[in-house]
């Protein structure tokens, strides 16, 4: 059985073809706003990874100075893993404003695949599009990472440090040891709004503990 083209009904009105022309430059607009609004990416997670990796390098070490292992272990994966979901971001942004097809592609082929050079805009442009969807879903997670990660440096509480009992003259004197230099020491006790200065030639015993009674 052979199976013949049916004609339409009708002939396309001025209102189709109208259409059609529109659909045809909805078609060749279509991917390069994807690829202008994919480069406007890039170029903002650039900055931002740039940015936030100075910041990283320069106030990290000192922001998680006093945390306990635990949660300096936290603080790191966080923000190291909003670090990274920001590059793997950036990637996908690059590749839908510059594309990944190295492979040179001829007319035939995209007729083969495609049907038509509209059709292959097309399909470019839906690759350019997921690919910036990909960037904006790493980035969105990246954010929440990163913000997480900064609110424990917020909360997190510093690791206790460990005290010094110092035995003097008649009494005892306990609390966090400031500074010993001129032949004195300076300790701060707590419920005391200034340091206790002890002579070094008074000590008759120092030790260190976990903390004051």
């Amino acid at each position: 059985m052979t199976l013949r083209p049916r004609l339409p009904q009708r002939p396309p009105s001025a209102t189709d073809l109208a259409e059609r022309d529109r659909f045809r430059e909805l078609v060749r607009s279509s991917l390069p706003g994807v690829r202008a609004a994919a480069e406007a990416w890039r170029n903002g997670l650039a900055a931002f990874i740039t940015l936030l990796g100075a910041a990283v390098v320069i106030k990290g070490p000192a922001t998680t100075a006093d945390m306990t292992t635990g949660w300096r272990a936290a603080v790191t994966l966080l923000v190291g893993g909003g670090l990274a979901l920001a590059v793997v971001g950036l990637w996908h942004a690059l590749a839908a404003q510059a594309g990944t097809r190295p492979l040179a592609v001829t007319l035939a082929d995209i007729h083969r695949d495609h049907g038509s050079l509209d059709g292959f805009e097309v399909a470019t442009a839906m690759r350019s599009a997921r690919k910036l969807t990909r960037a904006r879903q790493a980035v969105a997670v990246a954010l929440a990472l990163l913000f997480t990660g900064t609110a424990l440096t917020w909360w997190a509480p510093t690791a206790q440090r460990g005290a010094v009992k110092v035995t003097h003259g008649e009494g005892t004197t306990c609390g966090t040891l400031l500074s010993a230099d001129g032949g004195r020491l300076r300790i701060a006790v707590k419920g005391q709004a200034r340091p206790t200065v002890v002579a070094l030639t008074a000590v008759r015993n120092m030790s260190v503990t976990p903390s004051c009674p």
